[in-house]
């Protein structure tokens, strides 16, 4: 899982590091920079999913705009840089990707990689575009064709296909019942080629509805996992229906009664729970999903049990991670045991720079010195602050949470 990540020089993101949970909170008020940083990760994974392919061409530094992208007061030779560190079991790993500016009048950009693969006692690192400029990202050939064992070789591997796929949503109701885009083209039934359920269902989520019915129909496997997390979910939800190739949601009202209903018809929480139930389904679910405004279209009642969801299925060793944005006290307050995973962003606007805090770091000093109601308890060697879900909500209310 991926244990560490920075961005410099990306938007807003001057500076900014992080330690991601199995599930991560971001908070804080609107244009602080929430956004910015999930669309950083987003853009990070996506030059790694083109440099990808074995074609040379393809290699190029492509699918973001340096200097759209990089903070608006920088001087255009400061590079944006992307780093992460990365663990499965007892390997590590750490990678760096630097994007410049190689000739500003004709917007050509070049590219610096770096990693490292720590062994039991040693450790490899392997660069490309440091000692000659590059335009391409060539360091995986590089890695094809190094001084590697193949254990370091199939770490590596392992961890390139987790840094492309990290997808980012921001799944809204009309999009998740259908009735914004047409439908895709069946794929399995062209080709034989099963969509890829996190790139296709789209950021929004318009494709949701046209997945569920393929999954149904193509991938019993994965479409058991759908039904038996969205069953946890809302207890009464039964089955999905395919009604003259329309997409059909069904319940258990009791006795013999099973009626089912038109997406349109179907609660706003339900469709995010399940869009996020479809990709964990997955043969080989996403190992990161973000997803902005979480709260949004579940009511308070079933949130609790939503973020429970979550919190299981990161547990079930799925190496699935989540980064979750909310303005919402009743999804912070479901953190209050691990304030660790919970970070505040603000804009410091004399010199546009997002800040952000750890919340557990921030509330510990004030655990300790009796101004927040809590305790302070050791885990794993890391004292954490642990404060009741009310009081939490209170300092929302009052606005100490914004100010840390």
């Amino acid at each position: 899982m991926f244990k560490k990540f920075r961005l410099q020089n990306y938007r807003t993101h001057i500076d900014t590091i992080f330690e991601p949970k199995d599930v991560t909170l971001l908070i804080g008020s609107n244009n602080s920079g929430k956004s910015n940083l999930l669309m950083g990760l987003n853009d990070f994974s996506l030059l790694v999913r083109n440099s990808s392919t074995r074609l040379i061409k393809s290699k190029e530094l492509r699918g973001i705009n340096f200097f759209s992208v990089k903070h608006t007061l920088s001087n255009t030779n400061t590079p944006v840089s992307f780093f992460c560190e990365w663990e499965r079991e007892d390997k590590k790993i750490e990678y760096e990707l630097e994007i410049y500016c190689l000739n500003k009048n004709d917007a050509q950009i070049g590219g610096r990689e770096k990693i490292t693969i720590f062994g039991d006692s040693h450790e490899k690192t392997i660069m490309h575009g440091h000692s000659d400029p590059s335009q391409e990202m060539l360091l995986r050939t590089k890695l094809e064709n190094g001084n590697l064992t193949s254990d370091e070789k199939q770490i590596a591997d392992i961890f390139f296909r987790d840094l492309s796929f990290l997808h980012y949503y921001h799944f809204q109701p009309a999009f998740l019942k259908g009735q914004a885009r047409p439908e895709i083209q069946n794929k399995s039934e062209s080709g034989g080629i099963f969509p890829n359920i996190a790139r296709e269902i789209g950021r929004e989520g318009a494709y949701f509805q046209d997945l569920v019915k393929y999954t149904k129909k193509y991938d019993q496997v994965a479409y058991g996992e759908f039904l038996g997390y969205l069953k946890r979910f809302v207890k009464s939800f039964n089955e999905i229906i395919i009604d003259r190739d329309i997409t059909k949601w069904q319940f258990d009202m009791g006795g013999s009664t099973f009626p089912y209903f038109e997406s349109h018809e179907v609660s706003d929480g339900l469709l995010k729970a399940g869009a996020v139930a479809l990709l964990c389904a997955m043969k080989k679910p996403p190992a990161m999903i973000m997803i902005e405004e979480i709260e949004n279209g579940i009511n308070q009642r079933n949130l609790s049990e939503f973020m429970g969801w979550l919190f299981d299925i990161s547990d079930k060793g799925e190496n699935t991670q989540f980064i979750l944005t909310s303005h919402s006290p009743s999804v912070i307050r479901e953190f209050s045991d691990c304030l660790d995973a919970v970070y505040n962003l603000h804009l410091r606007e004399k010199d546009h720079r997002s800040m952000l805090t750890n919340l557990n770091d921030a509330i510990k000093p004030l655990v300790n010195m009796g101004s927040v109601d809590g305790e302070i308890v050791e885990e794993n060697g890391k004292e954490l602050a642990h404060v009741k879900s009310y009081k939490l909500t209170e300092l929302f209310y009052n606005g100490v949470l914004g100010g840390l």
